[in-house]
Parts: structure tokens; C-alpha cells; sequence
């Protein structure tokens, strides 16, 4: 290729060219484009001409295909992907302020001044420029149309944004501000804003490990709260509806309240805290009622770090964006090990990435499935806060996780929800990305039963209201509802098949 007067030879220097990464990092539908370009790399060059770039790509995995180098769904897989090129001139230095922010903090916290100050170092990171390259522009142009749509009131809407990889913690692309080359206040890392309903996770996780069920019935109507200091407090559903008793995996999906703050207060302000420690938040937390409905404030930063560890099933992982520094001659001067810690049984983070897969597929998220497609499982949660000052979404599907915040500087309220705004950015993101789908590894200890979903009780297949759901071994319910222990109904309400696990997310 040619880039000006530069000349562009071998592979390594094109692929930096064509997609800013090392030629090492790059995906199967990336190398066949530059496999494709040998040819002719003006003739088939991907900016000026892409179409003919994307026959030629798909020549070469089509030829891969045929000779049993790659199989049928690896083929398929990169055939559909786009060409993800990157602009030219966008490694520019300085081109990602947020990201190289998060950099900095990192280098200084785990550096000496004096080696920093070294002449010659190289740092090797974990951006992703085209993940941040789609980043960017799904939040930019969300919140154009957002502004578009509801005039004068939505003047200085912000966001951030933080993406990461869920299966290493690697964070993957950062941003700060609408305005993505700003390099100024970095709300990524530095904005605290009361998270919402994000917190609700960590509720139920807390409930779950003390023997609750995502079939046990929680009571969601109306109650006051006597506080210590003799003040009472009434939470509201979001509706302001009440229910009867409702199955507990209702109650996050559809993210009730009240018997969210019943479940908290029963399981224990202290014990709440506790799990959202374990979950990777080292932020001192108050423990007062509204924190159950998450009024104390995080940084999108910490928000990722929270729901990675759900995501890497139980494991807490730091978000790092630092994989190795060198000095002038290539050597290491530190690394940036892969680290793992269970932090979460794998039998309780299992039944709350069902819950949260509920959330995604008929809950408060379900709009999700307009955008992408059925086979891709993803799991997450909306966040609205008090009088909507904040709207964020926290999802993931198995190779993404990605946290949006929308909100205003003035803290003044907004026209539209989690599920209004931030969520919007996150489906227009995750539909650019190329997702693999969430499946979660089955623990021995857990089997799928069905339920009757209007009493939490065992029941059969044939039964109205039937459903199935997963429990711990000695935790499902014992008594039958009238419907499986009447003749002719299925007696065993027990095994399911994976596939039947699958096609239930479908």
C-alpha cells in the first residue's frame, strides 16, 4: 500500500495500517483481507474501493473453506463481518484521551517516577482502536438522535462509556466525554453518579447465597420503611404499581423496587456490601436502605469491574489496560499478569446470569432482540435514578461487556430511561461488534426444574404456568402443585437437555 510518500511493506507495518493493531491480534476475516490485497493492494484497496476489498476477502476464505483449513461457521462468520478498517490519520498521538488516561493512572500506580521517566520505553496496551472506533460512534450518534428527537431539554447531554473483554478483563476502549478527543474530565473514571437499578445484581446474588431460589415468592407490595434516626421511607416501583408475591427471577427481570429493598433489608445492608466487594467494588459504601436501589454512586470504571466478575462466572479480574512495559532494548520491565480470584460460588453466579439473561430476553432489556440477533444470549441490566438524572446500561454477550452512562452535568432530569438511552447506545454498539454468545458453564450442583410460576411450587411440562428453572441441589422445593400431581401429568418434574437450555434464552 501507500500511505503519501510512506511506502507500506509487509504484513506486520499493514496491519498496523489497515486496522491499528499488530498483525498477531488480528481476527481470521482480518488477515484474508490482507491476504487478499497481495494481489493488488491499490486495485483492492479497502478505503478508496470496499466493496471490491470484500469480494476479494471472502475469495480467500471462501478458498479457505474449500481446502478444510477453516470450518463452516468460522467461515460464515468472517465472510458476514464487516471490513473494519480504520480511518487514516486515526493513530494520531493523543487520538484516545480517555483510554490513555486510564494508562497513565495504571503506569502511576504500579511504576516508579524514575523508570516512567526513562527515555525509550514502550508500552504495550489493550485498546482495540476499531472496538473504540464503533464505541465512539455509537455513543455519538445516539445521543444526536436523542437530542434531535427531544429539542432544548437534552442540550448538554453526556456520556461515557467503557468496554472490556469479559473472558480477561482487558478493557478494551474508553470514553470520556461526547466529545471523544476531549481531554479534559474524564467521566469514564471520575464521574460518581448514583447507578439505579444496576445494583440490583448484587441484591439478589446476596439473597441467593443465603438460600433463596429464583423460584421463591417475593413479596412486592406496597410498605414503609422506618429508618434508625425515626424518619420512614416508601420505595416506589418505577410504575408506580404494586404486586402480590412474585417468583424472585421476575422480580430483577422486571426490576421491582419494592421487593428488591424487601429482599436487601431481609438479607442485610452489611451482607449487600459485602457481595458488592467480592464483586470488585472498593469504594467505601454506606449502608443505609437506598442503597438498594443503588443511590450511593460509581464510575463507569467500577460498574465494568462489578458486573466482569458476574460475567467471568464468579471470578474477580481487575480491569487492566496494561499488558507489558519495555525499556529501549525490549526488556521487561513489568508485566501485567493475567489474574484470577473466585470470588463468587460458581452455583450462585450461575442462577444470577440466568436472572440477567431474563432481564435481556423478557425483561426491562427485551428490546435488545431488535437489534441483534436470537442465537447471540446476552445478559445485563438497566439503571434509571431518582427523577431520571441518570440513564446506564451494563450488559454482556461471551467476548464484550459494555457499560453506558447518559446523563447531564447539571444533574438536571431526563426525558427517557435506561432502557431509553443508554441501552440504546449499548444495542447500537453490540450489533457492530463481532459477538460470540453468552453460554454459561452448567455447575454440577445445579438442575433445571419445572415450577409453577404463580406459587414457586414443582410442576410438570403440561401444566399451565409452567416453567423451568435451575436450582442448587437441595435448595428446590419439594411440594408439588395441584396441577403435576393430578392423573395423566408429567411426575418427574426434573432433567432438561442443554439444547432445551439454549433454545429457552432463544
Amino acid at each position: 500500500g501507500q500511505d503519501g510518500a510512506r511506502a507500506i511493506h509487509g504484513f506486520g507495518l499493514g496491519a498496523h495500517y489497515f486496522f491499528a493493531q499488530p498483525l498477531q491480534e488480528l481476527k481470521l476475516h482480518q488477515l484474508a483481507l490482507l491476504a487478499g490485497l497481495v494481489k493488488g493492494p491499490s486495485y483492492y484497496d479497502p478505503r478508496r474501493h470496499p466493496e471490491r476489498a470484500k469480494n476479494r476477502r471472502n475469495l480467500v476464505l471462501k478458498v479457505l473453506y474449500e481446502q478444510d483449513k477453516i470450518t463452516q461457521q468460522q467461515y460464515q462468520q468472517a465472510r458476514n463481518a464487516s471490513l473494519d478498517v480504520v480511518e487514516k490519520g486515526t493513530l494520531l498521538k493523543e487520538a484516545y484521551p480517555a483510554f490513555l488516561d486510564l494508562v497513565k493512572r495504571q503506569l502511576r500506580r504500579d511504576y516508579r517516577d524514575e523508570d516512567l521517566n526513562s527515555e525509550g520505553l514502550r508500552v504495550y496496551t489493550s485498546l482495540d482502536p476499531i472496538t473504540q472506533r464503533h464505541a465512539e460512534s455509537s455513543l455519538k450518534s445516539t445521543i444526536t438522535s436523542l437530542q434531535q428527537h427531544h429539542g432544548s431539554k437534552l442540550k448538554s447531554l453526556q456520556g461515557s462509556m467503557v468496554v472490556t473483554d469479559p473472558q480477561t478483563g482487558e478493557v478494551l476502549a474508553v470514553i470520556g466525554d461526547k466529545n471523544t478527543r476531549y481531554k479534559g474530565f474524564n467521566r469514564a473514571l471520575d464521574s460518581v453518579r448514583p447507578i439505579g437499578s444496576l445494583v440490583k445484581p448484587a441484591v439478589y446474588l446476596t439473597a441467593l447465597e443465603q438460600g433463596k431460589t429464583l423460584a421463591s415468592m417475593v413479596d412486592d407490595s406496597s410498605f414503609t420503611l422506618t429508618l434508625p434516626n425515626g424518619q420512614t421511607w416508601k420505595p416506589q416501583n418505577f410504575s408506580k404499581q404494586s404486586h402480590e408475591d412474585v417468583l424472585l427471577i421476575d422480580a430483577l427481570a422486571h426490576s421491582y423496587n419494592i421487593a428488591t429493598v424487601r429482599l436487601g433489608m431481609e438479607a442485610g445492608l452489611d451482607e449487600v456490601i459485602n457481595t458488592l466487594n467480592r464483586l470488585g467494588i472498593k469504594r467505601q459504601l454506606d449502608a443505609y436502605p437506598s442503597l438498594l436501589l443503588g443511590a450511593q454512586g460509581l464510575s463507569p470504571l467500577e460498574v465494568a469491574t462489578m458486573y466482569q466478575t458476574i460475567a467471568a462466572n464468579g471470578f474477580q479480574t481487575p480491569a487492566r489496560a496494561i499488558r507489558t512495559v519495555t525499556d529501549s532494548q525490549g526488556e521487561a520491565l513489568s508485566s501485567y499478569p493475567f489474574q484470577l480470584r473466585q470470588t463468587i460460588d460458581a452455583d450462585d453466579v450461575y442462577l444470577i446470569q440466568t436472572a440477567m439473561q431474563e432481564v435481556t430476553h423478557s425483561g426491562t432489556a427485551a428490546s435488545i432482540y431488535s437489534s441483534l440477533p436470537s442465537h447471540i444470549n446476552t445478559a445485563g441490566k438497566t439503571g434509571t435514578t431518582d427523577d431520571q438524572r441518570d440513564s446506564w446500561f451494563a450488559g454482556f454477550s461471551n467476548n464484550r461487556l459494555a457499560v453506558v452512562w447518559l446523563g447531564q452535568d447539571d444533574n438536571s432530569p431526563l426525558p427517557f430511561t435506561g432502557s431509553g438511552g443508554a441501552l440504546r447506545v449499548w444495542k447500537n454498539f453490540m450489533r457492530s461488534q463481532p459477538l460470540d454468545s453468552f453460554e454459561a458453564p452448567l455447575p454440577d450442583d445445579i438442575k433445571w426444574l419445572w415450577i409453577d410460576t404463580q406459587t414457586g411450587l414443582l410442576s410438570a411440562q403440561e401444566c399451565e404456568h409452567s416453567r423451568q428453572l435451575p436450582f442448587i441441589s437441595g435448595t428446590e422445593p419439594v411440594e408439588m402443585s395441584e396441577c403435576a400431581t393430578q392423573p395423566g401429568q408429567q411426575s418427574n418434574p426434573v432433567t432438561r437437555s442443554l439444547d432445551w437450555i439454549k433454545d429457552w434464552f432463544q
